[in-house]
């Protein structure tokens, strides 16, 4: 989950994200660290937290007074070996937010449309069927999908020039997209 946010900025902004994930990136960090070095989740059975403390280990936080640098602990076996299993997450989040791509900005216009979405609605407009709110068929036309698209390229150029978006968030004429959802 952490790594989603990363995903989805580099996939819908054309490689690019902000620094809004950062929060995002240590968490998985910090997860993906204790589950390698720690927990005895990773590729070996030695507790990194132990061989760090005795000396004999390389990687794992800094004992009481000591004072490694950052980079000086990604550079150790360990460091590889939760950079990997990252790199592993974010290439799987990556490819799963693609195959969602259609529902993520469909999701996205609900929320900008209504501003509150519900649990239900999110539902329906993933599944494209009646909320109790929203009705989630429309996001599933050919209308909409071409709607969605030519909107966001618009999004990626204004976050590209950083300028406001030209044009406005589409709206969704039920004449344009009932010829095409059953």
């Amino acid at each position: 989950v952490s790594l989603a946010s990363l995903a989805g900025e580099r996939l819908f902004f054309d490689g690019d994200n902000s620094s809004g994930v950062s929060g995002d990136l240590e968490s998985a960090t910090k997860i993906a660290t204790l589950m390698e070095g720690y927990w005895g989740m990773g590729s070996t059975v030695a507790s990194h937290g132990v061989t760090h403390e005795v000396g004999i280990g390389g990687g794992g936080r800094p004992g009481k007074g000591e004072g490694k640098k950052d980079q000086d602990l990604l550079d150790t076996g360990l460091g590889e070996r939760i950079e990997s299993n990252l790199e592993g997450i974010l290439s799987r989040t990556m490819d799963m937010v693609a195959k969602h791509r259609l529902q993520i900005l469909a999701v996205a216009h609900a929320l900008e449309t209504h501003k509150t979405v519900t649990g239900e609605d999110v539902e329906a407009i993933i599944d494209g069927r009646p909320g109790p709110l929203i009705d989630g068929r429309p996001y599933h036309s050919d209308a909409f999908e071409e709607l969605a698209e030519r909107y966001h390229s618009q999004v990626v150029e204004a976050h590209k020039t950083h300028a406001p978006v030209k044009v406005p968030l589409p709206e969704l004429d039920r004449a344009e997209w009932s010829s095409d959802v059953v």
